[in-house]
């Protein structure tokens, strides 16, 4: 029987290897050698052969039966391609940052009261329920400007509650915007930003070119 990867669970391949993100347990993780070899098998096999006896049961664990089950790793609709440009020198209004604040310490909040996978589905449901009406194109350059001046008001990298904040801004403006969670391998780091199109929103393209995406909703 074909089998997919369980709810929840997204990889890529960085580096010649399997990187996982399992959204419900908010953790990265890759497979041991013999593991990794193994689930490198199936994404050839498209999970057909999931049933062999040399097949682990860490492997097992990733996996559940699909009748058009497939194991693919992440593709997002768009590569990052160029940047808003509102990265440049340019003026901000204090109202759309005080929001941005708002909306950065909500973010906080609920990733301390829920799981990734449940941030997740609501911004997924915030994004569903707009329709195709939106407010003229500046209004994303006046949102970047904003969250970068939050940015440099933080000091550190928070980029997980930053791209929260910023697509639950957008989505409440009328704006399909994407967020995307990248890894880079060696030495392992995670990374997530928030794109329209192949445009990056809230981030430097030369940043997030070295992550390879992960999962992108």
């Amino acid at each position: 029987m074909p089998y997919a990867l369980r709810p929840g669970l997204s990889f890529c391949v960085a580096g010649g290897r399997h990187f996982f993100l399992d959204r419900v347990a908010n953790r990265y993780f890759a497979l041991a050698d013999q593991d990794q070899r193994m689930f490198a098998c199936l994404t050839t096999a498209n999970g057909d052969d999931v049933s062999k006896p040399d097949c682990s049961m860490a492997v097992i664990q990733l996996l559940v039966p699909c009748p058009q089950g497939s194991i693919a790793p992440c593709q997002p609709r768009f590569r990052p391609t160029g940047e808003l440009g509102a990265h440049e020198a340019g003026r901000f209004s204090l109202l759309q940052v005080t929001r941005a604040t708002f909306a950065y310490a909500v973010a906080k909040v609920l990733l301390r009261r829920n799981s990734l996978a449940w941030l997740l589905d609501d911004l997924a449901r915030r994004k569903a329920a707009i329709d195709r009406s939106v407010e003229p194109e500046d209004g994303l350059v006046h949102l970047a400007l904003a969250f970068e001046a939050l940015r440099s008001f933080i000091g550190q990298d928070q980029c997980l509650p930053l791209s929260i904040a910023y697509a639950r801004c957008a989505y409440a403006r009328g704006y399909r915007v994407e967020i995307v969670f990248g890894v880079t391998p060696r030495p392992f780091g995670a990374h997530c930003w928030v794109q329209q199109g192949g445009d990056v929103l809230n981030d430097r393209l030369a940043r997030v070119e070295h992550f390879t995406p992960i999962y992108a909703q």
